[in-house]
């Protein structure tokens, strides 16, 4: 005879809190190995779009010359292409200011001279034409007192041929007024002589050395900035955040770029947070980019990568007019960057030495592999190989970092 036996509501309480505690063992043991071996995935393909905008460093391939003068006479304007012995400017040495002077009062006293030989001639008042040259003179003296006490952005070299001009035009026509043998001759070849001398010590001619655009505008970051390949991001951070220097009073600077199809740009990728660290351009690769302020697009080959602590440095070479960059040297970009590949998302992403690299799974275990990144949107990443030896491919399976126990 079988006997029943009468299960309690009790019974089933106790089944049912053992259940929970064999669960809860499982999901801490499961807690547990997720944290020894980080969660693991498989790779797979995606097309990411992403942009990228920044302040960028403009270099040019120029040739950058300082010459020591006190003032110079412009002639070839900024911007023109010049040749190798075109005239550039007129130089005037210190100590130019003062033997124009000395000509200036010669002319002063040859020509109170003259109107001296005109009242004892009785040829009466001074002609009209040389009152009005009288004017035009006391009006340029005002205009070179202003320039030379920087009242005026006038050029005080043009004031002073334009000065020249007029004395040579009022002493012409008072001697028309004056006999042909006048006593005056001996003074008057004597200050020609002076304006030759003048002319020919007081004023150099500077002439090209190079083919290429010329520019009078220099920041003195020429020479810094000349060679690409050793630039690092602590210089090019330090021009981003630089004004323009003057050049000192005392030189005279400009520069001819020789290269007129191919310019650089250079930034510096912040790596603040892993989102902005995953926003990189690869070496090798060309990406269209656009500049703040000038039409059109350009294309820029990324030729060099270079990671530090003060950010990822980039430069990319642009083949392109240069024309529209001739005096820019900061300038605001944005990179159109369409990646297609194997990704992972960004949180994955590890970083030694600020090169980013990936842990893959095998049956032998985990190998942490270095990478570039393609392209990414900020939450995924497209990813390459850093080693071309190695192949990645899709289904192969990664697992997210480690985080080490503060304690």
């Amino acid at each position: 005879m079988e006997r029943s036996v009468k299960i309690g509501r009790r019974f089933y309480w106790i089944v049912l809190l053992a259940v929970v505690v064999v669960a809860g063992g499982v999901v801490g043991l499961v807690l547990l190995l997720q944290n020894m071996t980080g969660h693991v995935r498989r790779m797979s393909i995606k097309s990411l779009y992403s942009e990228i905008e920044t302040s960028a460093v403009v270099i040019r391939t120029e040739q950058s010359i300082t010459e020591t003068a006190s003032d110079a006479k412009i002639v070839c304007p900024s911007g023109a292409y010049v040749q190798e012995g075109d005239e550039i400017a007129v130089l005037y040495p210190y100590g130019y200011e003062a033997a124009l002077s000395t000509i200036c009062a010669r002319e002063a006293e040859l020509y109170t001279r003259m109107e001296d030989q005109l009242k004892t001639l009785g040829a009466g008042s001074i002609p009209a034409d040389v009152r009005a040259l009288n004017e035009e003179i006391a009006y340029l003296g005002q205009r070179m007192r202003a320039a030379s006490h920087g009242e005026s952005d006038a050029a005080y070299s043009e004031l002073e041929t334009e000065l020249l001009l007029l004395l040579q035009r009022r002493r012409n026509a008072m001697l028309q007024q004056l006999p042909a043998a006048s006593t005056l001759e001996g003074e008057i070849a004597a200050l020609d002589a002076q304006y030759n001398a003048f002319e020919t010590t007081m004023a150099t001619r500077l002439t090209s050395g190079y083919n290429g655009y010329i520019s009078f505008y220099t920041d003195q970051n020429e020479e810094p900035l000349k060679d690409v390949r050793q630039l690092t991001a602590s210089q090019v951070r330090r021009v981003l955040s630089s004004t323009s220097q003057e050049v000192p009073d005392e030189n005279f600077s400009y520069r001819i770029v020789t290269d007129r199809s191919t310019f650089y740009v250079a930034f510096v990728a912040s790596t603040t947070t892993t989102a902005d660290r995953s926003k990189r351009v690869m070496q090798g690769q060309t990406y269209p980019f656009t500049i703040k302020g000038i039409d059109g697009a350009f294309m820029g080959t990324v030729i060099s990568e270079k990671d530090s602590a003060n950010g990822i440095l980039y430069v990319m070479q642009v083949n392109a007019d240069v024309r529209p960059l001739l005096d820019a040297r900061v300038v605001e970009i944005q990179i159109q960057n369409t990646a297609t590949g194997l990704y992972v998302p960004v949180e994955y992403i590890e970083y030694s030495n600020g090169v980013p690299y990936v842990t893959i799974k095998s049956d032998y275990g985990y190998t942490p592999i270095a990478v570039y990144i393609a392209g990414s949107d900020g939450e995924d990443a497209i990813i390459a190989a850093r080693d071309e030896k190695l192949t990645l491919f899709a289904g192969l399976r990664y697992r997210m970092p480690i985080e080490e126990d503060d304690d």
